[in-house]
């Protein structure tokens, strides 16, 4: 009869995990662990009796908050340094490190779903207009009216400079007026008058970061305009005034609009 003894009970056996044996109870690469660690995210391997470098059970857990880390946004950086923190820092103040992270992480989805969004709505208005006409069986080619639809601000071309002295070059000046356009395609109700304009919005929180972010970036390049944003529960109101910048209302607001009492 021949005795066969099982790994687990050979002579040497390690006391810990191995870089291979942590990485797959983990699910993670084995260069992944050894990133971790000279990131100084895993606590340090030790040497075991034999001389391999081993891990110790509590490893799993930390790569397994590091997975989740990782899921909300959180950058190896943020990560190392509270998992730094842990051996020192009481629960209550991480806790208020990883609220703020949180808090600041949403509004920054808030205001990218905002401004995708707008983006939406500028696609979708270069789809209407592509699909406003039928251009038969002429030939496509340069000056097409297929080439000249796909612009999501029409109206303002390269060559054309701001009347008002805006300091965008011509590209970002198009892509601002399509912001402003897209915003007012948003509006319940757009308001013109002589220098001014009035817009009423959805007040949900991705709007107002949108709104807010858009008139910090038109202050930047037109400081003359002005812009006042009232709040309320039920929506938001958003007033331009730009009397000395002629021209500006009109590019970014269509006089179609109804005119202020």
């Amino acid at each position: 009869m021949t005795l066969k003894l099982s790994s687990r009970f050979t002579l040497g056996a390690v006391d810990g995990l191995r870089v291979s044996e942590l990485a797959e109870r983990a699910g993670v690469a084995p260069s992944t662990v050894r990133f971790y660690e000279r990131a100084g995210l895993l606590s340090p391997a030790r040497r075991a009796a034999n001389g391999y470098r081993v891990f110790d059970e509590s490893a799993l857990d930390e790569l397994a908050f590091i997975s989740r880390a990782k899921g909300i946004g959180m950058s190896l950086e943020d990560i190392a340094d509270l998992v730094a923190s842990w051996p020192v820092g009481e629960c209550r103040s991480l806790q208020a490190r990883l609220r703020a992270y949180l808090g600041g992480r949403i509004s920054q989805v808030r205001q990218q779903a905002a401004e995708m969004g707008m983006f939406e709505r500028q696609l979708q208005a270069v789809l209407d207009r592509l699909s406003a006409r039928d251009p038969g069986p002429e030939h496509c080619g340069r000056g097409c009216i297929c080439e000249a639809d796909l612009d999501l601000a029409p109206g303002q071309t390269s060559a054309d400079p701001a009347p008002w002295g805006c300091s965008l070059d011509s590209d970002a000046l198009a892509s601002r007026t399509a912001q402003w356009r897209a915003l007012a395609a948003a509006a319940t109700s757009t308001e013109r008058g002589s220098g001014t304009a009035r817009l009423m919005l959805p007040a949900d929180p991705e709007m107002i970061a949108a709104v807010a972010a858009l008139c910090a970036a038109e202050t930047a390049c037109c400081p003359h305009a002005r812009f006042l944003l009232e709040v309320t529960a039920g929506h938001m109101i958003l007033t331009v005034e730009a009397p000395s910048t002629t021209g500006l209302l009109d590019t970014l607001f269509p006089a179609s609009t109804p005119s202020l009492r």
